[in-house]
């Protein structure tokens, strides 16, 4: 596969971890013609203390690198319409399947006034994690 992976993240202290996979010439649907964001979890330290399969909502943000505004923003879940194969609990050294959006943003987008994604040769994305599945209550952290 093309593309860049993020290192695993935590998406909160004592909760799943998980990475950002980027494909800047698209996958799938949006292939060759839109910049497509998937997440994947990962064998994480807390596995053993939380409810699985993992449920939330994320949400991946292409940040403005000249102003905080004008971000592209895009939300999708972890939910029952989600195959269990990338919301299941992932062995370690192993990888989850992936999960997101094919069509993030076009590779036609017309950028508004005072907005720059791509600076330096980089690319900034904000990954934000609303958990829905929960941790075992006689096991959470204190």
């Amino acid at each position: 596969k093309e593309g860049w992976c993020s290192r695993g993240f935590y998406t909160s202290p004592g909760g799943y971890k998980v990475a950002l996979h980027v494909y800047p010439n698209g996958y799938g649907d949006g292939k060759g013609t839109h910049v497509s964001c998937f997440i994947y979890l990962e064998a994480g330290e807390y596995d053993d203390l939380l409810e699985w399969p993992f449920q939330g909502e994320v949400t991946i943000e292409l940040l403005n690198q000249l102003e905080d505004k004008n971000h592209v923003k895009v939300a999708f879940h972890f939910n029952k319409a989600t195959p269990y194969k990338c919301k299941q609990r992932v062995s370690q050294g192993q990888e989850g399947q992936e999960w997101g959006i094919h069509k993030f943003l076009s590779h036609t987008y017309r950028l508004p006034n005072n907005c720059r994604f791509l600076k330096d040769d980089s690319l900034y994305f904000r990954v934000s994690v609303k958990v829905t599945s929960k941790t075992k209550p006689w096991l959470a952290l204190t």
